[in-house]
């Protein structure tokens, strides 16, 4: 079986991204200085479950504090193309069996457009393909069968970048299709090549959202005199990563639980909004402007609106070169 850590370091594709952050799309600088940002957009309920009836005069959009005319508001049912990503390290033993339903569950759910490929890790030299890209759940499903638990120091934020680098070079080019990335995982990140402010950068640089299990409930809680518990530096990394990508994060306290947030994932991969509206473009300015939206609704308890926190107005080239290796 290929380590798809050693595949992806070694072979690096230069992309050209049509598409800027957050499923915003940028046009290409023009006479008229105008930008026409698109981006997903999820809404959840006060049980965090999502919804499908708003309307456009319900959301409002700020980029950098400022009002946006919305020009493009539709439901985003496209198929769906995403890698998922299972820990099986050692900190998930007693947790393997539900683990394996949840992501037989969410590929059970794929559409016959989907296509999904399947990965488990546990230290950066053991980050595996299992399955490349198919939309033959069989095939899938077949292969969960091979995860094994394994001791070793977990790599979760190498796991993170590595699949999240995969979907997003997934057939680039093509607008059709959404890429999006499930990690099932505690979060305990033991021994990465990247550290945290590397992810950030490389999350904020591609079009792919990140939907995360954190099987936090056996982290240890107890809190140093400086530093953070173990459960809390976990829930902090996997809900950066989920808000910076526009994504969800659930940390599920049961197997009910887990089989809910299964199912609000496979809801979210096939149906979001998308919001569209247009900005002035300065293509040499190269900062992160700021998004965000709000909903207000008459006739709705307070809803919660989830999309990218912005984009690069120039994401950079993070392939190749700009990479740390590891080393062997």
């Amino acid at each position: 079986m290929k380590t798809l850590r050693r595949l992806l370091l070694t072979s690096f594709l230069v992309i050209a991204l049509p598409i800027c952050n957050g499923w915003i799309v940028a046009q290409q600088p023009s006479a008229s200085a105008i930008r026409i940002v698109k981006l997903n957009l999820i809404v959840t309920d006060r049980s965090h479950h999502s919804l499908d009836d708003l309307t456009k005069d319900e959301i409002h959009v700020f980029e950098d504090k400022s009002p946006q005319a919305i020009s493009i508001f539709t439901k985003d049912e496209r198929p769906v193309n995403y890698v998922v990503a299972v820990d099986r390290s050692g900190s998930l033993k007693n947790f393997l069996p539900p683990v394996l339903e949840a992501a037989k569950l969410l590929i059970s759910g794929n559409k016959e457009t989907d296509e999904t490929m399947l990965i488990s890790f546990v230290s950066s030299e053991k980050i595996n393909t299992l399955q490349d890209f198919t939309s033959d759940k069989s095939q899938l499903l077949d292969k969960l069968k091979n995860l094994r638990i394994e001791m070793g120091q977990s790599a979760v934020i190498d796991a993170i970048y590595i699949a999240f680098e995969t979907a997003a070079k997934r057939k680039p080019a093509d607008t059709s299709i959404r890429r999006a990335v499930v990690i099932i995982s505690d979060g305990e990140d033991r021994a990465s090549y990247y550290n945290t402010d590397a992810l950030i950068k490389l999350l904020r640089a591609r079009d792919v959202q990140v939907f995360v299990i954190g099987i936090v409930t056996q982290l240890d809680e107890s809190h140093g005199f400086i530093r953070g518990s173990p459960r809390q530096a976990a829930e902090t990394l996997l809900s950066r990563v989920a808000l910076e990508t526009g994504g969800r994060v659930f940390f599920p306290q049961d197997v009910n639980q887990l089989t809910q947030a299964i199912a609000e994932i496979i809801h979210d991969l096939h149906a979001q909004y998308i919001v569209g509206y247009e900005t002035n473009d300065n293509a040499n300015n190269e900062r992160f402007r700021r998004i965000e939206v709000k909903i207000e609704s008459p006739r709705r308890e307070k809803l919660i609106a989830i999309t990218r926190p912005g984009y690069l107005i120039n994401p950079p080239d993070l392939d190749g070169k700009q990479k740390r290796r590891p080393s062997n």
